[in-house]
């Protein structure tokens, strides 16, 4: 197996393996305006329902998601569009993405004459960066510079048996080649915290993962009144047979595989500069998947890959999501937002392992271009998480 991939240096050292444009809102009073840009490049719109309103933590939450929607390594370009009156900074987001060495353009709505003239001034910036990408040409990158994100969502009872072992599969042999890794794994960590803290690879680690398992607990319990076992597993998990959180919980650690976890980041952080392996991500605030997808992206993954036993369309404006699933009717079913059929483990036609090596032959295939599902059906998600824990 090789140690690169085909990808795309960008001007800080830093690779992509896609080359998106996106066109980021500052304020929701823009959001409209952003589709009308997006709809006439086919770049993909970001939006807010914030960007005023909010107060310091919330406002430098907003603030942070739209820089590091503009940061990341597939990011080759952006257009931020403001109204002119909103709290987000523009200049101050724009400073920080171009310390990355993006090409960025700021549209103010009120500045430049109103929508249509906002319009036009975007969909001449994005020809002019779509002009210069046609230029450029995939060169080999090394893998141990890869930051991939693990997850699932709409889990099912073929989740456990060969969906998130599979991914795990394919996740260890992506570390032998050096590759890093986001783990979600916070929300689907109450009942199999022991599990991630023998993977840390110092105590201070596992008593961090141990204090956040309790935290949330408590967090939840005093501001819902409910515990988590009371919301999770999903109504979505229990129509497909997983009946509690310790089963969920179990089912998640397999997506691991063994590989140890190095420390645990909080929203908006990326990994250290010199570091590798896996690292969770503290996302507690919300439990859905774009929630948890948009963290990933915001430390700088270069991509995900999502177990889902339901079936789900999720993309991401920021990086490719490659979906697997083990439920053979999904996989049939549901076959255009599914990327791998680990289904042939159920009937015993392959091994978990030989399923897993599939699955990563397919994953690189996507870092090298090919489109996956969700990339191909055009849903380019992204939602900040709001500040808060639980």
């Amino acid at each position: 197996m090789s140690d690169t991939i085909m990808g795309f240096v960008r001007p800080n050292g830093q690779f992509g393996i896609r080359n998106y444009i996106t066109v980021i809102s500052l304020v929701q009073c823009a959001n409209r305006t952003c589709t009308m840009i997006a709809e006439q490049t086919g770049s993909a719109p970001i939006y807010t329902d914030y960007g005023c309103g909010q107060y310091e933590d919330a406002t430098r939450r907003t603030e942070l998601g739209m820089i590091r929607a503009g940061t990341s390594p597939n990011i080759y370009g952006c257009v931020l569009v403001s109204l002119g009156c909103q709290w987000t900074d523009p200049e101050k987001i724009k400073k920080e993405i171009e310390k990355f060495g993006k090409k960025v353009v700021h549209i103010c709505i009120q500045d430049v004459g109103g929508v249509s003239k906002a319009c036009q001034l975007g969909v001449a910036a994005i020809r002019q960066m779509q002009a210069e990408i046609a230029q450029l040409k995939r060169v080999p990158c090394p893998m141990n510079q890869l930051v991939i994100g693990v997850t699932c969502g709409g889990s099912d009872w073929t989740s456990s048996i060969c969906g998130n072992n599979c991914e795990g599969v394919a996740v260890r042999l992506l570390s032998q080649k050096g590759c890093s890794f986001l783990d979600w794994g916070i929300r689907g960590l109450p009942g199999g915290e022991e599990l991630a803290v023998n993977l840390a690879v110092n105590r201070e680690v596992g008593c961090r993962i141990l204090d956040i398992a309790s935290e949330y607990r408590q967090d939840v319990y005093k501001t819902t009144g409910q515990h988590i076992s009371d919301v999770n597993p999903t109504p979505g998990n229990k129509a497909g047979g997983i009946t509690t959180m310790i089963e969920k919980a179990l089912s998640n650690s397999k997506m691991r595989d063994g590989v140890p976890i190095q420390g645990v980041l909080e929203i908006g952080q990326q990994i250290p500069p010199g570091a590798h392996g896996m690292f969770m991500l503290d996302e507690r605030m919300g439990g859905n998947d774009v929630f948890v997808t948009t963290s990933i992206a915001m430390a700088g993954a270069h991509a995900i890959i999502f177990t889902t036993g339901n079936g789900s369309p999720l993309g991401n404006a920021l990086l490719p999501i490659i979906k697997l699933t083990g439920n053979p009717r999904v996989s049939t079913y549901l076959s255009e937002m599914i990327d791998y059929s680990s289904s042939d483990v159920l009937a015993g036609n392959k091994t978990v392992e030989q399923a897993g090596q599939e699955l990563y032959d397919v994953i690189i295939d996507v870092l090298n271009g090919k489109p996956t599902k969700a990339e191909l059906i055009g849903d380019v998600s992204y939602s900040v998480p709001p500040v808060g824990k639980c």
